[in-house]
């Protein structure tokens, strides 16, 4: 609080209250305002400043929103390091308390909440919980619906699907006033998932993703660009046009070259290819991309290497030699099962595939009952359709 902040320079300065407020104001004034009973006039605020030497915004701007602010920062950083969730919540929680009611505590336990994505989904919506009351108090509407947007994406993660698709319903209410293109491209992001692995609609999804990147055009925001053109390469492929989804990388990267990409930007990237290159049982491209992700040695990617070695071993020439084995493949997916288990139901869908094709080989019978229980969570359609009949065969 404005009062707080003068009373500790005042302090730390060893100044009285009459050495600040001697010529300005009362005694008695500067006591209310430190007290917070009472606000000064901007003149007597910059008279105020000046006594303490310091500048306006330093009396205005709570320090720790400053450092919040900074952290913030540094952890978006196009051009700096690559933070894992677990990193990210060491950063920030040096800021979970005492709470101050500004833009930046709100973000902090907004960015918290979601690096708990995988640690602890329940009290990640928590967090954003705390994020929309302080959004909703200081009036920031758009940014009360980005972190509904979160909890919708949580609630998925947790399979709650039917109260994730409530809340979306009540979003649709704040149509009527238009949001910042920020906010509407996450919007339309979320529309073109829901319809995607949980309505079995890849044709609608692509028609969102498409409507998104020409929005894009129109106002010359491309603050999501390659997540838009990544998920509709994938979609593409789901639906079979494996020439659209090229086009649609090649898009990305010719994009990359005017701009700086993020690390965790180009390893998404590599993995959607070697998504795709599943999809169109394209040996090299699986190959290629795993190469790649070992390279980068993340261990957030630990069970994607192990589904694309599935898929190298079930396919590979039977002359051929592969630095690994389809027992490693599996054994992967399962290192990284606290990940996709709690992740986007493609993903879940995804591993679980892999596991049943490679049961079917004859390797990983001994979790097959896991397999079969997860399968059962997740919802009608393809995917899950396919990964039974995989799990019959093996009676």
């Amino acid at each position: 609080m404005l009062g707080q902040r003068i009373k500790g320079l005042r302090k730390a300065k060893k100044m009285t209250q009459s050495d600040v407020a001697d010529g300005i104001m009362t005694k008695s004034m500067l006591s209310m305002i430190e007290n917070g009973k009472a606000t000064p006039s901007l003149p007597a605020l910059q008279a105020v400043a000046r006594r303490l030497h310091v500048s306006i915004d330093e009396l205005l701007i709570d320090p720790r929103a400053i450092e919040m602010k900074q952290v913030i920062e540094k952890i978006n950083a196009p051009t700096g390091d690559y933070y894992a969730e677990e990193q990210i919540a060491d950063m920030l929680a040096p800021y979970l308390e005492p709470a101050i009611d500004s833009y930046w505590q709100g973000r902090i336990y907004e960015m918290y909440g979601n690096a708990l994505r995988f640690s602890n989904t329940e009290q990640g919506l928590h967090y954003f919980d705390l994020a929309e009351e302080i959004y909703k108090r200081l009036e920031l509407r758009d940014e009360q619906i980005s972190v509904q947007i979160s909890k919708v994406y949580f609630l998925f993660f947790l399979r709650r699907y039917e109260e994730a698709y409530r809340k979306v319903d009540a979003m649709m209410i704040h149509q009527d006033v238009p949001l910042a293109p920020e906010t509407f491209l996450d919007y339309q992001m979320l529309q073109a998932l829901r319809v995607s692995v949980n309505e079995d609609n890849w044709s609608q999804s692509i028609d969102f993703l498409r409507e998104g990147i020409r929005y894009m055009r129109e106002k010359g925001v491309y603050s999501d660009v390659s997540n838009y053109h990544r998920l509709l390469a994938l979609f593409l492929s789901l639906d079979g046009d494996f020439e659209a989804a090229d086009h649609e990388l090649e898009l990305l990267e010719h994009f990359f070259l005017f701009t700086e990409a993020t690390a965790f930007e180009r390893i998404l990237v590599e993995l959607t290819k070697g998504t795709i290159a599943v999809h169109r049982e394209d040996y090299e491209g699986v190959q290629y991309a795993r190469e790649r992700l070992v390279e980068v040695n993340i261990e957030a990617c630990i069970h994607y290497i192990g589904y694309f070695e599935v898929y190298l071993c079930l396919w590979k020439d039977s002359k051929e030699t592969l630095p690994f084995g389809l027992q490693s493949g599996v054994t992967n997916i399962w290192r990284g099962a606290h990940l996709w288990q709690v992740g986007g139901e493609y993903d879940h869908a995804m591993m679980l595939y892999a596991l049943a094709l490679a049961m079917r080989a004859g390797v990983g019978m001994d979790r097959r009952a896991e397999v079969e229980e997860m399968t059962k969570q997740l919802s009608p359609g393809r995917f899950k359709q396919e990964i039974e009949k995989t799990l019959a065969e093996l009676s």
